[in-house]
């Protein structure tokens, strides 16, 4: 089944409004380019890049723990955020492990990221 352009845009809009809705944003941190990386790419200073909108995925315990994960979040597709990126929520630091567009007949509608808690 082929979706016209406005159907696609109605997709996508109807997505980026159950993001929004949730009223949650995060903060997405980078290595600082600047820094000297002596040990690898975990080993630069993290730099706020920006902040984003999300949706907490609520996710059975048994697949977090299966998986290695300790949460997962949906963001808008625009949204730039790459595997080992520091993502921050409500005071609380994560590194990103996975991030997955999910496609929905023709149109990516959002991304699905998996995060790690970060220990102090």
């Amino acid at each position: 089944m082929l979706l016209s352009n406005k159907d696609k845009a109605f997709i996508s809009e109807c997505t980026a409004e159950l993001i929004m809705s949730s009223e949650r944003t995060g903060k997405r941190y980078v290595p600082d380019a600047a820094a000297e990386r002596i040990y690898g790419t975990d080993d630069a200073p993290f730099v706020l890049d920006c902040e984003f909108p999300f949706e907490f995925v609520e996710t059975p315990p048994q697949i977090l723990t299966t998986q290695k994960t300790d949460a997962t979040i949906s963001i808008l597709p625009n949204q730039e955020i790459n595997e080992g990126d520091h993502v921050e929520f409500e005071g609380v630091r994560f590194k990103v492990l996975t991030v997955e567009a999910l496609n929905v007949f023709g149109v990516i509608s959002h991304k699905v990221v998996t995060v790690a808690r970060l220990y102090p």
